[in-house]
């Protein structure tokens, strides 16, 4: 776990540890208060399998607002740290670690601010049931038992959505699959993709219809995308309104370093680091990018991109790199 210990062992993150030689799930567990957090950190773990990594840090006793900053920021470093080192330190053939990381959490009227600190690098499962009150007026996540019964109830949904279709979906990065698109660089017609993203996270918008109704792939050839495209190729690919299209590169093409971070790195760092290697949970191959053109050849004039580091960036150029955290690499 980075940053710095704390003396009250209330706020610290419940770790209930796994095996090292092998990739792991990374389950983090918000929203419930000290101590049931690590009784259902527990039983989590037993849920998840020997395989798998749950990082439950504790909220306030009294019910409303559950996510101060402090408890955010510890859930991150902590959620952060476990994945820089395993990330940094697995060999060149090792498999992705963490291989998943899913956020558990209890509703709440300020949850804005830990979905938005986690953003779309893990798979959000909500644990609805908890947040509802009981008949002396207290929410249903001071009992244990109806914990165990929310934590089943989101784990099936967490195997199915995520298991079972995103990440199959993510893994075959296929132009054709808008999970994969960069989110703030996509722009549709009076606001960009990260809007249509946020509605995911926060289950207004189903995986299945990630996109705005209208916007669909489009089939291209070799004379379309001449620079991308194969004589005798044809892609699935999807364009933004400004007509730019983003074929995702080819995994020869792959390059560019991690971005640097350590567990005591800021905040901003950490999470610019985990955007750029997961997407809603799924683990990326180092270097993943698209290669934003235009069609038939056009070279952008001073077109605007919006860099994650460096602000906005006119490009003039054939193409430009767009990285999962919508890093700009021209």
């Amino acid at each position: 776990m980075g940053g710095k210990r704390r003396k009250n062992a209330r706020t610290r993150p419940a770790i209930v540890t796994s095996r090292a030689v092998t990739p792991v799930d990374l389950l983090l567990l918000a929203g419930l208060p000290h101590p049931l957090h690590t009784r259902i950190g527990q039983f989590l773990k037993e849920l998840a399998g020997a395989y798998s990594k749950v990082l439950a840090v504790p909220s306030r006793s009294h019910d409303g607002n559950l996510y101060r900053q402090n408890t955010i920021e510890l859930l991150l470093r902590a959620a952060a740290g476990f994945s820089i080192r395993r990330l940094t330190n697995r060999g060149e053939e090792q498999l992705p670690q963490p291989r998943r990381i899913a956020l558990f959490y209890v509703p709440s009227d300020d949850e804005q601010q830990l979905i938005e600190a986690f953003d779309f690098f893990v798979f959000p499962a909500p644990l609805r049931d908890l947040a509802c009150f009981d008949s002396a007026g207290h929410q249903r996540r001071h009992d244990r038992d109806a914990g165990e019964q929310a934590i089943k109830k989101a784990f099936d949904v967490y195997s199915n959505e995520l298991i079972g279709n995103l990440q199959p979906r993510i893994e075959g990065r296929k132009s054709s699959e808008p999970l994969l698109l960069p989110p703030l660089n996509f722009h549709l017609r009076e606001r960009r993709l990260r809007q249509a993203f946020c509605e995911l996270t926060r289950r207004a918008r189903t995986w299945d219809s990630a996109m705005p109704d209208g916007i669909v792939p489009e089939m291209l050839d070799h004379e379309q995308l001449p620079q991308f495209l194969r004589p005798q190729e044809r892609q699935l690919l999807y364009s933004d309104i400004r007509s730019v299209v983003f074929p995702c590169a080819r995994p020869t093409q792959f390059h560019g370093q991690l971005p640097e971070a350590s567990p005591d790195s800021k905040l901003l760092i950490l999470q610019d680091f985990l955007r750029s290697v997961y997407r809603f949970g799924t683990p990326l191959p180092d270097g993943f990018h698209h290669d934003a053109q235009l069609q038939k050849g056009h070279s952008f004039d001073k077109m605007s991109f919006d860099c994650s580091r460096n602000g906005p960036i006119s490009v003039s150029a054939d193409h430009v790199n767009l990285y999962p955290n919508d890093y700009v690499g021209v």
